[in-house]
């Protein structure tokens, strides 16, 4: 079952949802790391030290851009 009041920390800045001190102000989180080679972390993955654009940049379905 899961936890009630978990907090994230993210430090994707450029995420419309990444909030003071590197908290996720998401009310619902999904991360997806299908086609993920299994031997590789996460963070090595995306658009290596640009900002995250997609999605998929940061295996975080949850992603959204920041507006403007």
């Amino acid at each position: 079952m899961p936890k009630k009041d978990v907090q994230v920390k993210c430090y994707v800045d450029s995420c419309q949802y990444w909030d003071q001190n590197n908290m996720c102000d998401a009310d619902l989180i999904e991360v997806d790391n299908q086609g993920v080679n299994q031997n590789m972390e996460i963070g090595t993955l995306g658009e290596g030290f640009a900002e995250a654009k997609t999605s998929k940049a940061t295996y975080c379905r949850t992603f959204t851009p920041k507006r403007k």
